[in-house]
């Protein structure tokens, strides 16, 4: 039976239940047991999530924390747009060059600011995600690395009447649509049909 791990965002840690019951028989699915929405705390996870336990596949949805703005009202973002190439490339680079596994990049999902009381205290958008996420893309093509688009798989299924009380993550239904999504991509990917 293949291992996969999941070092990903609260909207990974959501759907990774479900993801689980999906492919129940047929894989041995681990999440981290912290959300991990920074590209430094992947980094910092490595040794622990892959390096010790040497899974087939490693799937890494984290970066939104990256993109958040520093200040109310200030452009500046947690982790520059150099930096955040540099965090995906090492974490990417770790994973290929000192384990078996295999990486899979999972693009951070859009927001939903329709439902926030103040842009400017929840400082996400997703002109700034769509911007990370194509860095990350190329990264990961410049390393061979498949990726999973669950920014475009989500802004295109989008509907007006999801529920999205905080502006990131997903309802039920939701979160069960994206299970559903990556247990698809995964049996693709991993070959596990």
């Amino acid at each position: 039976m293949k291992k996969i791990v999941l070092i990903g965002d609260q909207v990974c840690s959501d759907y990774t239940l479900v993801l689980r019951n999906i492919l129940n028989g047929k894989v041995e699915l681990w999440g981290t047991d912290l959300a991990v929405g920074s590209t430094v705390g992947a980094l910092a996870g490595l040794r622990e999530w892959v390096l010790k336990w040497q899974p087939d596949y490693v799937l890494i949805q984290t970066g939104i924390l990256d993109t958040r703005q520093i200040c109310f009202g200030d452009k500046e973002r947690v982790l520059p747009l150099k930096s955040f190439e540099r965090n995906v490339s090492a974490i990417l680079r770790v994973i290929l060059e000192r384990s078996t596994s295999v990486p899979i990049w999972v693009t951070t999902t859009p927001v939903d600011v329709r439902r926030v009381e103040s842009q400017e205290e929840f400082g996400y958008d997703n002109e700034t995600i769509s911007l990370y996420n194509e860095e990350a893309k190329a990264v990961a093509r410049r390393l061979g690395v498949e990726v999973l688009d669950l920014y475009g798989i989500v802004k295109a299924a989008s509907r007006a009447d999801s529920w999205r009380p905080a502006g990131i993550c997903f309802d039920e239904r939701a979160s069960d649509f994206i299970a559903e999504t990556v247990a698809q991509k995964l049996r693709s990917f991993c070959d596990l049909d």
